[in-house]
């Protein structure tokens, strides 16, 4: 699948980075992993501290899938509200599904000190423009209290006066985060190499094959991987290997705008950004430029997705204006990527039943890096042998 097209920032700002070559000889090892993003790169540093051998090819180069699109905002949220995803699978599952979040997002900080890699503590705005929201926006504040998630209410002046948002009210979180996802995932997959893991790009597997004993790749290079456990780390592509109804795509519209400055006295905290609405608007800063998406649509194909960059993008800024009318917001880059969605908001983490070495990290969803940090351990306590308290969370046929 084509996961993005437009000008997507990070490549554009970091360069070329990473390069490996291509797989061209025979290799065995304990993991192979399939796409090196940063849910594979994730999935390679976890799997390489565990003093496993790991071999990791994509058919792109580093990081140029949907990491490449990612706007990286780290959040604890669910595209289902907490308040709403007890109901869905019960008080306890939904309770600790967010308080895994938190510990992701501080897993996150931890890289990126270990990295030199900024992954940048932010506090987030979950707010709603509709006053008629406000009532389950109130429920979403108390649900979250009652798990001890530091949180608070922010009325509609003090959002007008802190921030310039027109907004009826929000959820202030203390616990979010950002970081440049591209240059994370280089940077994990390069501590990986130096423990000893093979990283291959442009090397397409054609060919599979797996059994108790482990999986059998060929390549589009004439090689052959083999490995006692394969982890398929190809995000929204990995569509087409769920059973139907599992995940649905869509598409989303991003951009970064010029520089520009706001008011003397706001955005003194920099916070995230998050719309409860369906579909919701999105924003982080990245350095004095505004980072924003939203305006998704059923996923059809490539085609109608990119044909809409110029429609989609414009209202993306247009509802971004209405939001925060003393901005001046100027496109300067714009573009548009694929992802996947799921019932209950949660990603698939694990194996098939019917194909016990095939290994999962699917993280659907608004945080989808949040839930690649959450795939590389319960991955990892899978292939070494360990029990996951959290496994079932997210495990296939949930």
């Amino acid at each position: 699948m084509d996961l993005h097209s437009g000008v997507c920032y990070w490549p554009m700002v970091d360069g070329l980075g990473l390069v490996v070559p291509p797989l061209e000889r025979d290799v065995e090892c304990d993991v192979v992993i399939v796409g090196a993003g940063i849910t594979g790169a994730l999935v390679a540093d976890a799997m390489t501290a565990e003093g496993l051998s790991v071999v990791a090819v994509d058919r792109r180069d580093i990081g140029q899938g949907s990491t490449a699109a990612s706007t990286a905002l780290l959040q604890y949220d669910i595209d289902v509200p907490l308040h709403r995803l007890r109901d869905d699978i019960g008080l306890h599952a939904a309770n600790r599904a967010y308080l895994l979040g938190i510990e992701a997002i501080e897993s996150l900080e931890e890289l990126g000190r270990e990295l030199a890699c900024a992954v940048e503590r932010r506090p987030s705005l979950y707010f709603t423009t509709d006053a008629e929201r406000v009532g389950p926006l109130t429920l979403e504040l108390e649900a979250r209290r009652s798990i001890g998630l530091e949180v608070g209410w922010v009325g509609a002046d003090a959002l007008e006066a802190e921030w310039g948002l027109r907004g009826a009210g929000a959820i202030r979180s203390a616990v979010a985060a950002q970081t440049d996802p591209f240059r994370l995932c280089q940077e994990l997959l390069r501590r990986a190499m130096r423990r000893g893991a093979a990283v291959h790009d442009r090397t397409t597997v054609t060919e599979r094959r797996s059994d108790a004993e482990g999986v059998c790749l060929r390549t589009d290079r004439g090689s052959t991987l083999r490995a006692r456990w394969m982890v398929h780390a190809t995000g929204y592509e990995s569509a087409r290997e769920l059973p139907r109804g599992v995940v649905s795509l869509h598409s989303t519209y991003a951009l970064v705008t010029e520089p520009l400055l706001p008011h003397p006295g706001q955005w003194l905290d920099r916070c995230l950004l998050w719309e409860f609405a369906d579909p919701y608007l999105y924003m982080r800063w990245v350095g004095d430029r505004l980072m924003m998406g939203g305006a998704d649509l059923p996923f059809r194909n490539e085609k109608v997705r990119d044909r809409l960059i110029g429609k989609r993008t414009k209202a993306v800024a247009e509802r971004a204006r209405e939001a925060l009318p003393g901005l001046v917001l100027e496109p300067a880059f714009v573009w548009t990527g694929t992802f996947g969605s799921t019932k209950d908001g949660l990603g698939y983490i694990g194996a098939m039943p019917d194909r016990p070495q095939e290994l999962f990290a699917l993280g659907f969803g608004g945080n989808g890096i949040t839930y690649s940090v959450i795939a590389s351990r319960i991955l990892a306590d899978y292939v070494m042998g360990r029990v996951n308290a959290d496994a079932h969370l997210f495990r296939f046929g949930r």
